[in-house]
């Protein structure tokens, strides 16, 4: 079965509500799961109707050596567990069918409202962006200075042990450094979505020159 999506976002874990896309995705899960279970029965009853086939033979073997006729008396159970597993197989089947027609109707919820929600996934990524940032200051105030100050004792701590004739109070760049590596991820971030919106803009410019120079 060729898949649409294989994964799908959750836009309430960064705060978006997207109702109709909710109620798509929903939808596709609910799908997803009843095909998972079809699938898991099915497989689990196939394992019963082998045990049950071995049962039989051995039991036949049995009577054989007892001089017995073939004891018939599991069959009934052996072919309802073959029709369920049928009826499995049909229903399994039809689920398959339902599930890329609801990731279509999942594909053209996103396009009939893509305008609106870009805008607002851009607006959050703004925001996250900021507060990233924000972080990042506010973690070198609280990194620096007691980092800074056990560097000095531990130094200090050494010195008085083995005073030589000049203490070098210590530097410290990694925590700095480390900070800063972290926010260039968020300033790549940032710089990745001006590009974007810039070439959707010149794409909506050059789509509207061509529409003027037909008419």
């Amino acid at each position: 079965m060729n898949r649409m999506f294989y994964s799908l976002p959750d836009p309430r874990e960064v705060g978006l509500k997207w109702k109709q896309f909710e109620k798509a995705r929903e939808k596709v899960s609910r799908i997803e799961e009843r095909l998972h279970s079809t699938q898991n029965e099915r497989a689990r009853l196939e394992q019963e109707i082998r045990e049950l086939g071995e049962d039989q033979v051995r039991e036949l073997a049995q009577a054989i050596l007892a001089g017995e006729d073939d004891p018939l008396a599991r069959y009934d159970e052996h072919t309802k567990l073959v029709e369920r597993v049928r009826n499995l197989k049909r229903e399994e089947q039809a689920i398959a069918q339902a599930l890329p027609v609801a990731e279509e109707e999942l594909r053209q919820t996103v396009f009939e409202h893509q305008h609106r929600w870009k805008e607002e996934a851009d607006g959050a990524l703004e925001g996250a962006i900021r507060e990233e940032q924000g972080a990042y200051a506010k973690a070198i105030e609280l990194i620096e200075g007691p980092r800074l100050r056990r560097m000095y004792l531990e130094a200090l701590s050494g010195w008085v042990r083995y005073p030589t004739p000049s203490f070098g109070a210590p530097s410290d760049v990694v925590a700095r450094s480390a900070i800063q590596n972290l926010e260039g991820d968020a300033a790549f971030a940032s710089e990745k979505a001006e590009e974007r919106r810039y070439n959707e803009q010149l794409e909506q410019q050059q789509a509207l020159e061509q529409e003027e120079g037909v008419a």
